[in-house]
């Protein structure tokens, strides 16, 4: 009989909005995209550091040139 003399409580609010729900997902999903960004810049400067500038210098050393044209100027029409 104790509720008999006790006052209503009130109502549970409602919860979050699906136009909130969406935009909690859409940061979510944003923040992890942000993440995984940052994780391959991270191994991307790991792996400059281990080839260094010797990577850049030997990158094109075994590719044999294209009708061994020497000069920069145009080709000539044989």
């Amino acid at each position: 009989m104790g509720g008999l003399f006790s006052s209503p409580k009130p109502p549970t609010p409602p919860g979050p909005s699906q136009s909130e729900l969406d935009a909690i997902a859409r940061r979510e999903r944003l923040a992890e995209e942000e993440k995984t960004r940052q994780s391959r810049e991270v191994a991307a400067r790991k792996r400059s550091r281990k080839r260094g500038a010797q990577g850049l210098m030997t990158a094109f050393l075994d590719r044999s040139p294209e009708n061994e044209q020497r000069t920069l100027g145009p080709r000539s029409q044989r």
